[in-house]
């Protein structure tokens, strides 16, 4: 039987058994603080109630059956190729596509702000693992996979480029260092022309 199959078997059997030896407890008291807490504090919680000797198998199982078939599976090829990694083995190296290598800005009129999305998907057969991202000029990443992406699985890096003061042809460089045979880096750039912002004059003609 394969480890997927067990880990499911498992994850269900365990479950089931909590659900029909465990006394039945209303979560009414706590739904109102549940809609007011912020992610952070709902974590702070979670250790909390653990600390109170919650059991973290149980959550677990229970976050994992919420997902449905598709990501359920992801979850398994993140427990088997990540979590499951012996102590000590050498990187896993994998390939990955990136939706494309330029954002075309086109010309832009100086003192806008510029956000967009460049799109990247795994296509080796080994987690892929972004370690850090690197930026010049005022371009500022402001959202990317915090998680290995597992094979076949596609996220967003969506960076944002600042064009006060700033005039004339422009390509501010992204460089993304990861686990990708074989260099370990990809470079992608958003190429425009920055027109710099008319200023009018007062009544003296300044």
């Amino acid at each position: 039987m394969r480890i997927s199959t067990r880990f499911f078997l498992l994850l269900s059997f365990s479950v089931l058994f909590w659900q029909a030896n465990a006394q039945t407890v209303s979560i009414g008291s706590l739904r109102p603080y549940l809609d007011t807490l912020t992610v952070a504090q709902k974590v702070d919680l979670l250790g909390y109630l653990r600390y109170q000797g919650s059991s973290i198998d149980r959550e677990v199982a229970q976050s994992f059956l919420q997902l449905d078939k598709e990501k359920q599976d992801r979850a398994l090829q993140y427990i088997r190729l990540e979590l499951l990694k012996k102590l000590g083995e050498t990187e896993d190296r994998t390939t990955v596509r990136w939706n494309r290598d330029t954002i075309q800005l086109g010309r832009v009129e100086e003192g806008e702000s510029i956000t967009d999305s460049f799109m990247v998907t795994n296509t080796g057969a080994k987690p892929y693992l972004i370690k850090d991202i690197k930026t010049t000029c005022d371009c500022t990443v402001i959202r990317r996979p915090t998680y290995p992406l597992m094979p076949g699985e596609t996220a967003a890096v969506r960076v944002e480029f600042d064009t006060r003061g700033k005039a004339g042809q422009t390509t501010p460089g992204v460089v993304v260092y990861d686990n990708t045979a074989p260099n370990g880096r990809h470079i992608v750039y958003l190429n425009g022309e920055i027109v710099p912002r008319v200023k009018l004059k007062n009544g003296l003609g300044n």
